[in-house]
Order: C-alpha cells, then structure tokens, then sequence
C-alpha cells in the first residue's frame, strides 16, 4: 500500500514432538516434548543461541485443549515459565523453568504448549524487517488415574470442496500422536498423504483435517496407515462416510 512501510514478518510454527532439538537461525529449544509425571512440580527447556549475535526470547505458557475439532491455546495461572523473557549471548544457552503453581491434582492427563518467541533486535525493527522464530513444545502431566491408551476411531468423508476429511475420535485418556498417513485402494497403489505430523488427539476429544484434496480417493475400500505414538498402524476404510 502506498505511504505504508515495508514490513516483512517471517513465522516458523513448529509443533512436533520428535526426539531431537530443533534448530533454527541460532535458536534451538530442547527438550521439544515434555512427559511430567503428577508429583513432578517443574520441569524446563533449554534453550541455546548458536548463531553469532545477541538472541532475546519470550517463553510463555498455554493450557490446550481441543474444541470444534480445532486446537485452542488459554492462558494458564497453574503453570508458569521462569524467566519468561531470557536474552542469551552467542554461543550460549540459558535453562528456562517450568513450575506448575496450582494445586488440584488432575484425573486425567493434562496439556499444555510452551510458546517461544524469538524477538527481533532493535535494529531490526528499525530497518522495518522483522524476523519471527516461535516454537511450540507440546507438554503433558499425568493424571492421577490409570492411563487408558488412546483408542482411536476413524472416519473419513466428503467436505464442502469436495477434499477429503479424516476424523479421528480418542476414547482413551491419554493424547495420540498421529503421523506418516498413507492410503492403498483395494485395487491399487499406496498413495501418500502426508509425510510428517498430521497432528494430536488429546485424550478424550476428537480432531479432523483435510487428507487429500480429492475425496474420491476414498470412494471405494482400502486401507488407511498411519503412525500413532511411534507405531504403525492399519485402519480398514470401507468408502467415504456421510
């Protein structure tokens, strides 16, 4: 828009939960998934400037929970980080604690994301380009009741343009991690539908995302595999549901 300054704002939204750091432009966080046990009271993040210049970051909590197969981010009082905003010199990494505050025991597994924010310099905010790295670290607490593992249902039907919609129900009390989809007609090849982390379902909820752009794909029976928590898995398909 004329008379506008330029403005260029680059985001990396990485939820994932892979045991490895994940490294970005000097910034690496790990641990990137955290399992807290219910009688842990903290636990925390490391994270690391590898690259050459001064890095400042904003560390912030969110309850997440699952809602009109969306995942929805609250500000939370019962977990915090400590210190929220760190600032770390090249070539060295600052410990970021995590302390749960509240003190009802849950029954069942809770979740939580860790938000980290790169923030950009000064200068750079004067040259008008922003640079934005955010890291979201899924985190979960366990609940005070025996885990029920994820017992998953799975649907697939026609959406509004005609794409593909798998739905996927959790009945256990414990999240599904769901990965590497592929689907093999009855009468043809394997097609791959996605290659890295479609997504979680929490335990208790149920999640939808588009798999294809063609529903047709499933018109007829097959079978779905998929990765849940690290283990393949193959589902019968028997047509698109309505």
């Amino acid at each position: 828009m004329p008379g506008t300054k330029a403005f260029k704002t680059f985001v990396f939204f990485i939820m994932t939960s892979m045991a490895m750091p994940v490294m970005a432009a000097g910034l690496q966080v790990t641990p990137i998934l955290l399992d807290i046990k219910q009688s842990q009271p903290s636990d925390g993040l490391w994270l690391s400037n590898t690259g050459n210049n001064l890095l400042h970051a904003q560390v912030r909590v969110f309850e997440w929970t699952q809602q009109n197969h969306k995942d929805v981010l609250q500000t939370t009082k019962n977990f915090v980080a400590s210190p929220p905003l760190i600032q770390i010199e090249a070539g060295q990494k600052q410990f970021v604690r995590l302390v749960r505050t509240g003190q009802v025991q849950n029954q069942h597994e809770q979740a939580y994301r860790i938000v980290v924010d790169e923030l950009p310099l000064d200068s750079e905010t004067r040259k008008g380009v922003n640079f934005v790295l955010r890291y979201s670290v899924p985190v979960f607490i366990q609940g005070i009741q025996p885990v029920q593992e994820a017992k998953l249902n799975w649907r697939v039907s026609s959406g509004a343009n005609k794409e593909a919609m798998l739905t996927v129900s959790n009945s256990g009390n414990t999240r599904a991690q769901l990965s590497a989809l592929s689907f093999t007609p009855a009468k043809g090849k394997a097609v791959s539908l996605n290659n890295g982390l479609v997504g979680y379902v929490l335990g208790n909820n149920k999640m939808q995302w588009v798999v294809s752009p063609k529903a047709q794909l499933f018109a007829a029976c097959g079978t779905l595999e998929a990765t849940v928590n690290g283990q393949k898995q193959q589902i019968p398909i028997s047509g698109l549901s309505r």
